[in-house]
């Protein structure tokens, strides 16, 4: 009998926790998306992330693929990630598939001449790291103040241009 070990686990039975945040940008919708679609833009607005490479030839739509490092509790995390539901000026689901079990949304929408952009950040921190206790007591109000940052990077980034 042959067994085969999975590098990447789904915890279908755990719940994830989930953070979001939304943020009003003055400055249209196709320049938001253009921007934050771009993952050559991303270690300059996302706090924490670094080293973005593309193992795709196809970086702006479904299926694109992407692995980087996240600076979580102090270490320099490996991920990976993928595009899908990928919607020119609309948004995308970035669903893991190396590293951290993790989902991203990005959506993008026009209210009047200003974009309105909400990040979802969906996650599992591993048990054999502190698991849910961890994740409560030190991760989650981390979590919120570096994607309240990067999103007020992101808004800076795209308001100057």
């Amino acid at each position: 009998m042959t067994y085969q070990r999975q590098s990447h686990v789904s915890l279908i039975n755990i719940k994830m926790t989930e953070i979001s945040q939304t943020i009003l940008i003055d400055a249209p919708v196709n320049k938001v998306f253009s921007y934050a679609s771009n993952y050559l833009n991303w270690s300059k607005f996302f706090v924490g992330l670094s080293d973005v490479n593309p193992l795709t030839e196809e970086v702006h739509n479904n299926g694109a693929k992407f692995l980087y490092k996240v600076k979580m509790m102090g270490l320099n995390v490996n991920v990976g990630t993928e595009f899908q539901q990928f919607k020119e000026n609309e948004g995308w689901i970035g669903k893991s598939f190396k590293g951290l079990e993790h989902q991203t949304q990005w959506n993008f929408k026009k209210v009047n001449s200003q974009t309105e952009f909400t990040y979802t950040q969906k996650y599992v921190f591993p048990f054999y790291m502190g698991g849910k206790l961890i994740d409560k007591l030190f991760l989650q109000d981390t979590w919120k103040e570096i994607i309240n940052k990067s999103l007020q990077n992101l808004k800076k980034a795209t308001e100057e241009k």
